[in-house]
């Protein structure tokens, strides 16, 4: 039998963080919920009344479903197997959707899939890999206000979370905030710092390898070199 100890230590340091974000008493559709860590800890934790623990791929789906029977609360979590929010019903009653652990391309494309199933959803935890500016780009275009965020290092990899609330009218993003964050550019921490220091050097990098391809990079060039403008103004 899992006990909360144990659930706990499971817990990684990237889905701790997501999980404080997660409002009380919030019921939460953890998607892409691989072994259902996460929705096993907010019960536990007495931080969800009921969690949906979804996946589409079957081998989480049988990890998850075992690892909920063994930490005694198939009561409280609801494990299913479909693509993205499809799995969401009206009558579950989601105010909090997590979506983490894959591509920012991906989340977006769950996001725009699945919009009919977000219609009563209080607020959006995402965490991307990879491609956080594309997630802040499609929050902005469908009325979502960036609430909070996070920036981490666990064993080596930088994990961006981004915590976003629906809103009534749209609230802009400037090209900066996209790209680096706008709460992450506001605090600047060391984890953030470190990780726009190493961009700058790979961009460094890639405009010499670019300069000396034997093709027309013009446009990749100045793609780069813009970015490298603004990263240098923000860690000025």
């Amino acid at each position: 039998m899992t006990t909360e100890k144990q659930t706990a230590t499971l817990l990684s340091t990237r889905l701790a963080t997501v999980a404080r974000f997660i409002p009380q008493g919030a019921v939460v559709a953890d998607i892409g919920t691989d072994h259902a860590y996460l929705p096993i800890y907010l019960i536990h934790e007495g931080v969800s009344p009921r969690v949906i623990a979804s996946d589409v791929v079957a081998g989480p789906v049988a990890s998850a479903t075992r690892n909920v029977k063994e930490a005694q609360v198939t009561n409280q979590v609801s494990v299913r197997r479909g693509d993205g929010l499809t799995t969401i019903t009206p009558d579950d009653g989601v105010t909090c959707v997590v979506i983490a652990g894959m591509g920012g391309a991906l989340i977006t494309t769950i996001l725009d899939a699945g919009q009919d199933h977000l219609q009563h959803t209080e607020r959006l935890i995402l965490q991307p890999n990879v491609g956080s500016d594309r997630v802040r780009t499609w929050l902005a275009d469908h009325r979502y206000r960036i609430a909070a965020e996070q920036i981490l290092n666990e064993d080596g990899h930088v994990y961006e979370i981004i915590v976003a609330d629906p809103v009534a009218a749209p609230v802009p993003l400037s090209t900066a905030d996209i790209l680096l964050g706008p709460h992450l550019r506001q605090e600047k921490n060391t984890v953030w710092r470190a990780y726009w220091q190493d961009r700058q050097a790979h961009n460094q990098t890639l405009l010499a390898d670019l300069h000396q391809a034997q093709t027309d990079q013009t446009e990749k060039i100045e793609a780069v070199q813009a970015e490298q403008q603004l990263i240098e103004r923000e860690l000025a």
